[in-house]
């Protein structure tokens, strides 16, 4: 009985021991496992994350290139517009320069002819006939109907709309009080301008013929000035 009692006991104990040291074991594969887990998931959840922020990047770079194009497209049609407002306003600068020219507001230069008209002086000093407002407009119509493109009589520049009229001091253009010894400049053709005024039987052969002496001579070159008088409108307007 002492035997097998003996014999017991080494056995419970043995088995004791096997169960610690099974036990021992399985703690370590537990706490080897969880570790092992763990350093599985976490690059697992840091690949998720990063593609998360490449994602958000992805659709971010989408939204600033977006941004770009529209601002691409905001500047091409600014330069468009601006390209246009300066053709625009060169066009409009041209047409203005052109309208001054017509009215007479820029000072010009060309080739064309010089009238002088002047009295003869008689035997006591008396001019005869005297030149009057009338001849002028006369020797005036007459260059502008030959093409006269710009006139001034006595430096003073000439409009289609200048009258001529006596005044107790001399003669009046406009409103410019005209100095004797009257030269009238025209720019335009000095060969078509110089043959209409010395046609026979023309204007300035029936002035030549009351006494008046009347010289025409072509220039090469002619610069007039501006002009310079009013230019209001009080009874005309424009149709609406």
């Amino acid at each position: 009985m002492l035997v097998r009692g003996a014999h017991v006991a080494r056995w419970q104990g043995t088995l004791a021991v096997f169960l610690a040291l099974v036990g021992f074991l399985l703690v370590i594969q537990v706490r080897a496992g969880r570790s092992i887990r763990r350093e599985v998931e976490l690059p697992t959840l840091r690949v998720r994350e990063l593609a998360v922020l490449v994602q958000q990047q992805e659709a971010a770079v989408r939204i600033l290139q977006a941004e770009i194009a529209d601002l691409q497209g905001k500047l091409a049609e600014y330069e468009t517009a601006a390209a246009q407002g300066r053709s625009s306003a060169e066009t409009l600068e041209r047409q203005v320069a052109s309208y001054r020219m017509v009215m007479g507001l820029t000072a010009v230069e060309g080739p064309g002819v010089v009238v002088r008209l002047r009295e003869r002086q008689g035997a006591d000093g008396v001019v005869i006939p005297a030149v009057q407002a009338a001849d002028l407009s006369g020797l005036v119509n007459e260059l502008w109907s030959a093409g006269a493109e710009a006139i001034a009589v006595s430096g003073i520049r000439i409009l289609a709309t200048t009258g001529f009229r006596e005044a107790p001091d001399g003669i009046v253009a406009g409103s410019a009080r005209l100095s004797r010894g009257y030269e009238i400049e025209a720019i335009g053709d000095p060969t078509v301008m110089t043959a209409t005024l010395n046609l026979r039987g023309g204007y300035v052969e029936g002035l030549r013929s009351v006494g008046l002496i009347v010289e025409v001579q072509a220039e090469e070159r002619l610069r007039l000035p501006a002009y310079r008088g009013p230019l209001g409108f009080r009874h005309a307007k424009p149709v609406p």
